[in-house]
């Protein structure tokens, strides 16, 4: 075999030539004044203003000017050599840099400083890869526009569902603090958690969208399991009934009942399962079961098992069950109705607990559902018994003599809030909008303001602003938002607008008086009646 031939420095020099030329990217090499040592075909191709300029003599900071205007020729000459500047500065820090070319591409160069106190430059096309940014970012903002659309009607629908809801709950919750007999009593019972189930299956499809848009929160509470159950049990007895089906609940002797947890949640969870379960049972029996199991660091694991002797379904429906709007069989839904999307979103619901929910089932014999979730010990309050007078609580000892400016436009929202109120002393003016709610606050003093967001002329983070910026003296006046958009009011929302604390609707009356006084001892202190817990109001 003979030698191979060795090749020599002026072949080496050529070879390396041709592979810089063929490199996909700008390739070029400075001396230590960046004169041009080597650039490759690419390079000429990206910057031939700057090298040329370079080539003539030019310092780097005036090439890379002459280059600016060259491809920005409108741009102003003090504006061009800033530009060079930052150029060149973000370039001798070693960081990448890019740059728009004459021929209406993006390159990325870098500069990397070589021993013998020169430079190499490489350059890499990201046209292609800023396009799709472009058209990424165009995407997602029309994808963000199409969201806030749909939050807007969301949030519309639900205002306009939950004003008729609000006479409904509140009416009964009036009635509810008359004199009633234990018939009576059990009937208003159950209007108001009828009311409140109704309500569930409205939030369904907010719940939906607040969890998919990471907006939705857990709020824990201590609360008594047990009762809770019991109360959802008692429901749901009657629709059993109707259907002819046994609905039982079996709750372990051993199970800790007064934890902490979101009992809203939980109640939601579980009347969906059981709304389902006797949906879909045309005979036998529906059996809640209910354990806790210790979980360490003072934690349970709460154990909720729905079985019914249903329909049940086959693995491949099982597969799919939790899906949004999917249900067993295309025909299900006109037969039993629904939305589809109780089971997903108690599934969510779950597994922001730390749960899950779960379910097995055999075809003609039935299925069980088992919803799961973390709890922790929870810690009784006896001064707070849970059958308290709402007159005896929370900010109620202020309430006689106080002056309430109350602003909402639906005529059933103010009368629920007057029945709620006026029973303890409260003296109520409404106005039916932001404008005439300014005007009542430059001639009268009130010592607090229940404002609803959704009003026509002017609505209530408009009133809300106006209040705040006022010069006169009611620019301090406690404000109480009243709000139906269940997409989320939160204390951050509000707090933003301006406002000291807000209720949702349909307006719980305990939840009323509870953030009244909430907001009034904030703003001025505990004391037991009005004359000495706002002095410097009722004096001006």
């Amino acid at each position: 075999m003979g030698k191979k031939k060795k090749i020599n420095q002026h072949e080496m020099a050529a070879i390396v030539r041709e592979a810089v030329d063929r490199l996909p990217g700008g390739f070029v090499i400075f001396g230590p004044d960046h004169e041009i040592l080597l650039s490759n075909a690419q390079n000429e191709r990206d910057f031939p203003f700057t090298n040329q300029a370079l080539r003539e003599g030019k310092s780097y900071l005036e090439a890379t000017y002459v280059a600016v205007k060259e491809v920005v020729p409108d741009l102003p000459d003090d504006q061009a050599r800033a530009v060079a500047q930052g150029i060149n500065e973000t370039l001798m820090r070693g960081e990448p840099v890019e740059l728009r070319t004459h021929l209406g591409t993006v390159m990325q160069v870098v500069e990397i400083p070589l021993s013998f106190g020169g430079w190499v430059a490489v350059g890499a096309d990201v046209t292609a890869l800023r396009e799709r940014e472009r058209e990424l970012k165009k995407a997602r903002k029309q994808a963000e526009a199409a969201n806030e659309a749909k939050s807007a009607f969301l949030a519309n629908i639900s205002h306009e569902i939950r004003t008729p809801l609000n006479g409904i709950l509140g009416m009964a919750q009036h009635m509810a603090a008359g004199d009633l007999t234990a018939e009576q009593k059990d009937q208003i019972d159950t209007i108001l958690d009828s009311g409140k189930t109704l309500m569930a299956i409205l939030n369904d499809v907010l719940d939906l969208s607040k969890i998919e848009a990471g907006k939705f929160d857990i709020s824990p509470i201590d609360n008594d399991l047990g009762h809770l159950l019991h109360r959802v049990e008692k429901l749901f007895a009657p629709r059993a009934a109707e259907k002819g089906i046994g609905l039982t609940l079996s709750i372990n002797p051993d199970m800790v009942s007064f934890l902490r947890f979101d009992p809203v949640r939980v109640r939601q969870c579980v009347s969906n399962l059981i709304s389902n379960a006797i949906k879909f049972t045309e005979k036998g029996t529906v059996t809640i079961s209910a354990a806790t199991v210790p979980a360490g660091d003072d934690g349970f694991e709460v154990r909720i098992s729905i079985a019914d002797t249903g329909m049940g379904m086959s693995a491949q429906t099982l597969d799919k069950l939790f899906a949004p709007f999917t249900q067993a069989e295309t025909s299900t839904a006109r037969r039993f109705g629904g939305t589809g999307l109780g089971l997903s979103i108690s599934r969510k619901l779950a597994r922001l607990m730390d749960g899950d929910v779960t379910a097995t089932s055999e075809e003609g014999k039935g299925s069980t559902f088992t919803f799961t979730f973390r709890a922790h010990i929870g810690r009784r309050v006896s001064e707070a018994p849970e059958n308290a007078d709402v007159d005896q609580t929370g900010g109620a000892r202020w309430a006689d003599g106080m002056s309430v400016l109350l602003v909402d436009d639906h005529a059933l929202n103010r009368k629920v809030a007057r029945l709620f109120l006026e029973p303890l002393g409260i003296a109520i003016t409404e106005v039916e909008n932001g404008a005439d709610a300014i005007r009542e606050l430059q001639t009268r003093v009130f010592d607090l303001v229940l404002l609803d967001m959704h009003m026509p002329v002017m609505n209530g983070e408009e009133t809300l602003r106006h209040i705040r910026s006022h010069d006169a003296a009611f620019r301090d006046v406690p404000v109480i938002a009243l709000t139906a958009d269940s997409l989320g009011p939160d204390n951050t929302r509000y707090d933003k607008m301006g406002a000291d604390g807000y209720v949702g609707k349909p307006i719980d009356h305990r939840e009323l008086i509870v953030e009244i006084g909430r907001v009034l001892e904030k703003k001025f202190g505990r004391a037991p009646t009005p004359k000495n817990a706002f002095p410097e109001m009722r004096r001006a």
